[in-house]
This record gives C-alpha cells, structure tokens and sequence, in this order.
C-alpha cells in the first residue's frame, strides 16, 4: 500500500512537470499584452487551446488583459478558420480587418460626438456664467449708489463669487467702508439725526402752511 500511495504521488509530479513543460509563450505574451506577439506565435502554430497549469488551467484568451490582445485571437479566427478548436479555446467570433476598421471608425466617431457635446456644453456654461455677471455688476452698481449696507455688503459677496470686474468692486469696496463708518461715527451719526429732525421739522411746517392756505 504504502509503495502504490508513494507510485501515484511520484506519477502525479511527473504530470505536473510535463504540465509545466507545456509551451507558454502564447499566454505569456497574453498576459503581457503583447498583441504583435501573439499575432506572430498564432500565425508561427501556437495552440490557442491549450491551457497552462502556471496560468490554473486557462487557455491564453483568458489570461488577455487588453483589447488589442482579444482582437488579435479574434483576427486569427477570421484568418484561419478551420485551424484550431477556436471554441475550445473561448476566442469569440472571428474579426475581419474590415471589421476592425468599421468598429474603429464608430468609436471615433462616438468619440468626435463626445467632443462636440462637450464643447456645447462648456459654451453654454459660459454663457451663462457672462450673464451671471453681467446680473451681478448691474445690482453692485446699484447699491453702491444707494445707502443700504446690507444690500451693499450682498452684492458685493455675489459679485465676488461670479468673478465681477475689480475696479467696480474695488468702488463697491470703498461706498461700503464708507456706510460701515458713518453707521458708527458719533459726528456722522448727530448730522444724520439733525438732518432727520430738519427734515420732520420742514415737513410739520409744509403740513401747517398748506393748511392755512
């Protein structure tokens, strides 16, 4: 028992080593990603059905990592047909030159389509950002001549964010020190009190006038 258990593992290494021994080049060049490579050891007999037991068993199609590799099996298909177990060897539908060539030329166009959208797209974004300042600049105009430090202070924040022209920002800048000084100045402020009181008091005596009239 003992010499027949010792018989089957020494059997079971020497398939394993005649296994190993089995021609790799094509999956080596696969799983590299060697397309040209690959064309040549097809075209020079490589079987593409055989499978490896350094790559668990797989036949070279499946150890491809890129397209360009898939689509030289494919192309071999096409070319020799009748040559080799194709289905064996999972390489899909045979590629013609052609069709290689048809299938390109859609990608670049899909490609040119891409293109185009995204250039549509970035002009409109454009436009709508010029419009976004133009808006902007028009109510910054505005509140800088008016009084209101709210407004002012929003429009300037606004104006920034949409990138505004910095000389009428630099001017929004100074009107809102401006209005942000004689909110707080003590002599600015009396002059504002009795500019209010005047102005009370010049509309009390329209009131009178009018009504003696």
């Amino acid at each position: 028992r003992v010499a027949a258990e010792a018989e089957a593992e020494a059997e079971l290494a020497r398939a394993e080593a005649e296994a190993a021994d089995l021609p790799s080049e094509l999956h080596e060049a696969a799983e590299a990603g060697d397309a040209g490579r690959v064309q040549v050891l097809l075209e020079g007999g490589a079987d593409p059905a055989l499978r490896h037991v350094r790559y668990g068993f797989r036949v070279p199609y499946d150890v491809a990592k890129t397209r360009e590799v898939r689509n030289a099996f494919r192309k071999a298909r096409a070319e020799l047909p009748e040559r080799w177990d194709w289905a064996a060897a999972h390489v899909p539908q045979g590629l013609t030159e052609q069709e290689e060539a048809d299938r390109e030329e859609r990608e670049r166009a899909k490609a040119r389509e891409k293109k185009k959208k995204a250039e549509k797209a970035r002009k409109e974004r454009r436009k709508q950002e010029e419009a976004e300042r133009a808006a902007a600049a028009a109510l910054l105009v505005e509140a800088t001549a008016g009084a209101d430090l709210a407004a002012l202070s929003a429009s300037i924040e606004k104006a920034q964010g949409v990138g505004c022209d910095g000389a009428e920002l630099e001017r929004a800048r100074e009107r809102l020190a401006a209005l942000q000084f004689e909110a707080t100045d003590p002599a600015a402020i009396a002059r504002r009190e009795r500019e209010k009181r005047a102005a009370a008091a010049e509309a009390r005596l329209n009131r009178l006038t009018g009504g003696a009239q």
